[in-house]
C-alpha cells in the first residue's frame, strides 16, 4: 500500500485566509447595501412626501396670490377693463407648478410602496447568502483548522525506511490494485 505524500499544508492555511478575506467583503457589501436601502427607504416614505407636500401647498398660494392680484388689478381699473395679460401669464405658470408639484407627490405615494417590496425581496434573497457567511463559514474554517492539524500530525511521523521516495514497481502496483484471492466479490462460493 502506498502512503499519501503531503510536504505542505500552506495552501490550506492560504484557502483559510481567502475565506475570511470573502466572508469579511461580503458581510461589508451586505451592510452597505442594507444602509443604502435603509436610507432609500426613509427618503421615499418620509423625505419625499413631506418636501413635495410643501411645495403644493407653496404653489397653491401661489396660484391664490396671482388670482389675488388680478382681482385687485381690475378693481382699481374699474369701470375701464384692465390688461390682466402678465398676471395672467404669472397664474397660468402657477397652476403649471401646482399640477407638476401634485404629479410628483403621487408618483412618490405610488413608489414607496413598490420600493419597500422590492427591498424586502432582495433582503429575503440575500438572507441565505448571510447565514451561509456567519454559520458555514466559520463551520469551514474550522474544518479546515482539523484538516491542517490532522496533516501536521501526520507529517511529524516517522517515514518508513528504504525506498520511500522511488516511485512503485509495476509488481507493486498491480499488487494495490488486485484484491486478495479471498476477497472477490463475483465469486460466490458453492452450496
Amino acid at each position: 500500500m502506498s502512503g499519501a505524500r503531503v510536504y505542505n499544508t500552506e495552501a490550506l492555511k492560504e484557502v483559510k485566509a481567502a475565506l475570511a478575506d470573502f466572508t469579511e467583503s461580503v458581510a461589508q457589501t451586505l451592510a452597505s447595501v442594507d444602509a443604502d436601502i435603509n436610507r432609500i427607504s426613509q427618503w421615499l416614505s418620509q423625505d419625499r412626501p413631506a418636501y413635495w407636500k410643501r411645495e403644493v401647498r407653496k404653489c397653491e398660494e401661489a396660484v391664490a396670490h396671482a388670482q389675488a392680484d388680478i382681482m385687485r388689478k381690475r378693481l382699481i381699473a374699474a369701470p375701464e377693463p384692465a390688461s390682466v395679460v402678465e398676471e395672467q401669464k404669472i397664474l397660468n405658470r402657477a397652476k403649471q407648478r401646482v399640477t407638476e408639484a401634485q404629479r410628483k407627490l403621487d408618483n412618490v405615494r405610488r413608489w414607496a410602496p413598490i420600493w419597500e417590496r422590492e427591498a424586502m425581496l432582495y433582503k429575503t434573497a440575500c438572507r441565505g447568502l448571510t447565514e451561509a457567511a456567519h454559520r458555514d463559514v466559520p463551520a469551514a474554517a474550522a474544518r479546515l483548522d482539523a484538516m491542517m492539524t490532522s496533516l501536521e500530525a501526520y507529517l511529524r511521523l516517522a517515514a518508513p525506511q528504504g525506498d520511500s521516495d522511488r516511485p512503485p514497481t509495476a509488481e507493486e502496483e498491480a499488487d494495490i490494485q488486485q484484491p486478495p484471492p479471498g476477497d472477490n466479490p463475483s465469486s460466490e462460493p458453492a452450496a
